[in-house]
């Protein structure tokens, strides 16, 4: 039986993809974005998230900042650099939380922040925010440009 109604299921029909490299966080995300309907892939650093980029397309990409391999400030920049993906939407998801770490992950070309833990209905509205029609996520990329 499933508790869940369907007008609950927010981000249904959209696919993202969460780059993780502790297990703990990907399940916890994965069954977040799961539970309000969205599709999710798994990558455990930035050059995994780029190759995935180069094969599929995704609606959203939530980046961790610090993984082994490539992080998610040096993935963000080839991202950008990359003129099929230039445009990719790319929310930070980090224990760092101040000031500096916003700032970083703006330089790098992050769309928004969300901070570790994540809350569930933070998560849901922030992606919301860029995804879905008439959110006015055109506005927000515009002042984030400023």
């Amino acid at each position: 039986m499933n508790l869940i109604k369907e007008q609950d299921r927010k981000l249904k029909g959209f696919t993202v993809l969460v780059v993780e490299d502790n297990e703990l966080n990907q399940q916890v995300a994965k069954g977040l974005l799961e539970y309000n309907g969205a599709t999710v892939a798994l990558a455990n650093h930035g050059e995994e998230a780029l190759d995935m980029l180069s094969r599929s397309s995704f609606d959203c990409v939530l980046m961790d900042i610090q993984m082994p391999v490539m992080d998610g400030l040096e993935a963000t920049r080839l991202i950008r650099a990359n003129p099929q993906r230039s445009d990719a939407l790319i929310i930070a998801v980090t224990a760092n939380a101040d000031q500096h770490h916003k700032d970083l992950c703006r330089d790098a070309g992050m769309n928004d922040f969300l901070a570790k833990p994540i809350d569930p209905e933070q998560l849901v509205s922030t992606l919301l925010k860029w995804l879905a029609p008439g959110s006015g996520a055109a506005d927000a990329a515009a002042s984030t440009e400023k």
